[in-house]
Protein backbone atom coordinates (compact mmCIF):
# COMPACT_ATOMS: atom_id res chain seq x y z
CA UNK A 1 0.00 0.00 0.00
CA UNK A 2 1.16 3.62 -1.02
CA UNK A 3 0.74 6.75 1.23
CA UNK A 4 1.28 9.99 -0.01
CA UNK A 5 0.51 12.95 2.53
CA UNK A 6 -0.04 16.36 1.29
CA UNK A 7 -0.14 19.34 3.34
CA UNK A 8 -3.61 21.22 3.22
CA UNK A 9 -2.57 24.42 1.51
CA UNK A 10 -4.18 25.51 -1.51
CA UNK A 11 -0.28 25.12 -3.37
CA UNK A 12 -0.76 21.31 -2.97
CA UNK A 13 -4.54 20.98 -4.23
CA UNK A 14 -4.10 19.76 -7.52
CA UNK A 15 -2.01 16.43 -6.27
CA UNK A 16 -5.54 15.46 -4.34
CA UNK A 17 -7.48 17.09 -7.52
CA UNK A 18 -5.63 14.59 -10.02
CA UNK A 19 -6.12 11.62 -7.79
CA UNK A 20 -9.98 11.70 -7.90
CA UNK A 21 -11.43 9.56 -9.79
CA UNK A 22 -8.59 7.72 -10.39
CA UNK A 23 -9.42 3.48 -10.23
CA UNK A 24 -8.46 1.75 -6.97
CA UNK A 25 -6.88 5.74 -5.45
CA UNK A 26 -8.66 6.49 -1.99
CA UNK A 27 -8.55 10.12 -0.68
CA UNK A 28 -8.93 11.05 3.24
CA UNK A 29 -8.59 14.52 4.90
CA UNK A 30 -7.92 16.73 5.50
CA UNK A 31 -7.17 15.75 8.96
CA UNK A 32 -4.86 17.57 11.15
CA UNK A 33 -3.60 19.74 7.97
CA UNK A 34 -3.11 17.07 5.76
CA UNK A 35 -4.60 14.78 2.90
CA UNK A 36 -3.71 11.20 2.36
CA UNK A 37 -3.79 9.93 -1.04
CA UNK A 38 -3.43 5.73 -1.42
CA UNK A 39 -2.83 3.03 -3.57
CA UNK A 40 -2.53 -0.34 -3.60
CA UNK A 41 0.24 -0.72 -5.79
CA UNK A 42 1.42 3.17 -7.42
CA UNK A 43 0.61 6.46 -7.87
CA UNK A 44 1.82 8.92 -10.76
CA UNK A 45 1.55 12.30 -10.92
CA UNK A 46 2.30 15.01 -14.05
CA UNK A 47 3.61 18.31 -13.08
CA UNK A 48 2.38 19.82 -16.41
CA UNK A 49 -1.63 19.03 -16.10
CA UNK A 50 -1.76 19.83 -12.74
CA UNK A 51 -0.16 23.15 -14.03
CA UNK A 52 2.26 22.98 -10.75
CA UNK A 53 5.15 25.51 -11.00
CA UNK A 54 8.74 23.82 -10.54
CA UNK A 55 9.73 25.34 -7.13
CA UNK A 56 5.83 23.39 -5.82
CA UNK A 57 6.57 20.17 -7.60
CA UNK A 58 10.10 19.59 -5.80
CA UNK A 59 8.16 19.92 -2.68
CA UNK A 60 5.26 17.60 -3.18
CA UNK A 61 6.81 15.02 -0.49
CA UNK A 62 6.72 17.52 2.19
CA UNK A 63 3.92 16.13 3.88
CA UNK A 64 6.32 12.16 3.88
CA UNK A 65 5.04 8.83 2.17
CA UNK A 66 4.37 5.64 2.74
CA UNK A 67 6.13 4.09 -0.21
CA UNK A 68 9.28 4.72 -3.09
CA UNK A 69 9.45 7.35 -5.60
CA UNK A 70 10.86 4.75 -8.31
CA UNK A 71 10.92 7.78 -11.09
CA UNK A 72 10.52 11.64 -10.41
CA UNK A 73 11.67 13.32 -13.37
CA UNK A 74 10.99 17.40 -14.62
CA UNK A 75 7.41 16.50 -15.27
CA UNK A 76 6.59 13.18 -14.17
CA UNK A 77 6.71 11.47 -10.75
CA UNK A 78 5.81 7.93 -10.19
CA UNK A 79 5.40 5.85 -6.36
CA UNK A 80 4.94 2.42 -6.11
CA UNK A 81 4.82 0.20 -2.56
CA UNK A 82 7.74 -1.44 -0.81
CA UNK A 83 8.24 -4.17 1.63
CA UNK A 84 11.92 -2.44 2.57
CA UNK A 85 12.11 -1.39 6.01
CA UNK A 86 12.08 2.76 5.94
Amino acid sequence: MIDVYVLDVPEFHPLIEASRGVAEVTIDGPQQGYWRISAPTELRFNRKAMKMKPAVWYGIFTGGLNGEIAEWGRDEVRVIGTNRPL
